[in-house]
């Protein structure tokens, strides 16, 4: 059987992307999230994918890689169907990958991949070791909710400066050039949470492919244990029903010691992605 394999960027045609959500349907897995689905029409996305097809023209197995941030720090996985693994067409796929990784000058890679026995063996064999776990956890939207007395939620408009002292103290200083690209691309919106105009809390909501994600939520560490989180939490929710959506979704670390926050503000835990790295020689 001979299989071609190429490697196509973003945005990928119509046809190809049709060819990718009809293997993804072979799965009861969701996988949608790995692979980045979202990014593949997406002609501002620094992306690419590999393709794996038949000589009769089936679409059996693929691979996709996108820089989250335009930091040049990329994320891939690879999806191979059913009946044809064990024939090394991942391990092709991802030298596929590792190829688009070098000609396009990467800095860094993970591999992103939701945990089981099956992709852990793949990845030591391709010479990766695991590096960290995020639980992608969703919560329903709420029709309504009230914040407490004296606190606001409200677009952030000013200099991103104003955030950095907030930003770093919660994160480190690898968060200001995540937070500088939200700030910057549309379809992302940065949110302050003020106590009495004094500021405790940011978040950023992203809009992609009709879902509602909340990411780089931060609270002061001096004002934790307040409820802010929960607070913030919650007006997540309501604005997920506001913006038309079912649901609200986020990825935290499952190290993070503010688990139980998500938990308390009904977020369930929906799968838990392993993050990989390349062993160093």
């Amino acid at each position: 059987m001979n299989i071609s394999l190429s490697i196509e960027s973003f945005p990928l045609d119509s046809y190809t992307i049709q060819d990718m959500k009809q293997l993804l349907r072979e799965f009861e897995e969701d996988y949608r999230g790995v692979l980045q689905e979202a990014s593949w029409s997406q002609p501002n996305v620094r992306g690419f994918a590999v393709l794996a097809y038949t000589e009769d023209g089936r679409l059996i197995g693929f691979a996709t890689s996108v820089d989250i941030v335009n930091l040049h720090h990329y994320e891939w996985s690879v999806l191979v169907h059913p009946e044809y693994r064990r024939m090394s067409i991942g391990s092709a796929l991802a030298d596929g990958i590792h190829h688009g990784h070098a000609q396009r000058q990467a800095d860094a890679q993970h591999a992103a991949f939701i945990e089981n026995p099956d992709a852990e063996k793949f990845l030591q064999s391709l010479g990766y070791e695991p590096d960290f776990k995020e639980i992608q956890m969703a919560a329903d939207a709420l029709k309504e909710m009230a914040l407490p007395e004296g606190l606001a939620i409200l677009p952030f408009e000013g200099p991103i400066e104003e955030l950095e002292p907030l930003l770093v103290s919660a994160f480190d200083e690898g968060i200001l050039p995540v937070i500088a690209f939200n700030q910057a691309e549309e379809g992302r919106e940065i949110w302050v949470m003020k106590k009495d105009g004094e500021l405790v809390a940011t978040a950023t909501l992203v809009q992609e492919e009709g879902a509602l994600w909340l990411t780089a939520f931060a609270v002061d560490p001096s004002q934790q244990r307040k409820g802010y989180g929960k607070a913030f939490l919650l007006w997540s929710r309501y604005m997920a029903h506001v913006q038309g959506m079912e649901q609200i979704m986020l990825d935290v670390e499952t190290a993070n010691d503010a688990l139980h926050v998500y938990q308390k503000a009904q977020f369930e835990p929906v799968q838990t992605i392993a993050y990989w790295t390349k062993q160093k020689a």
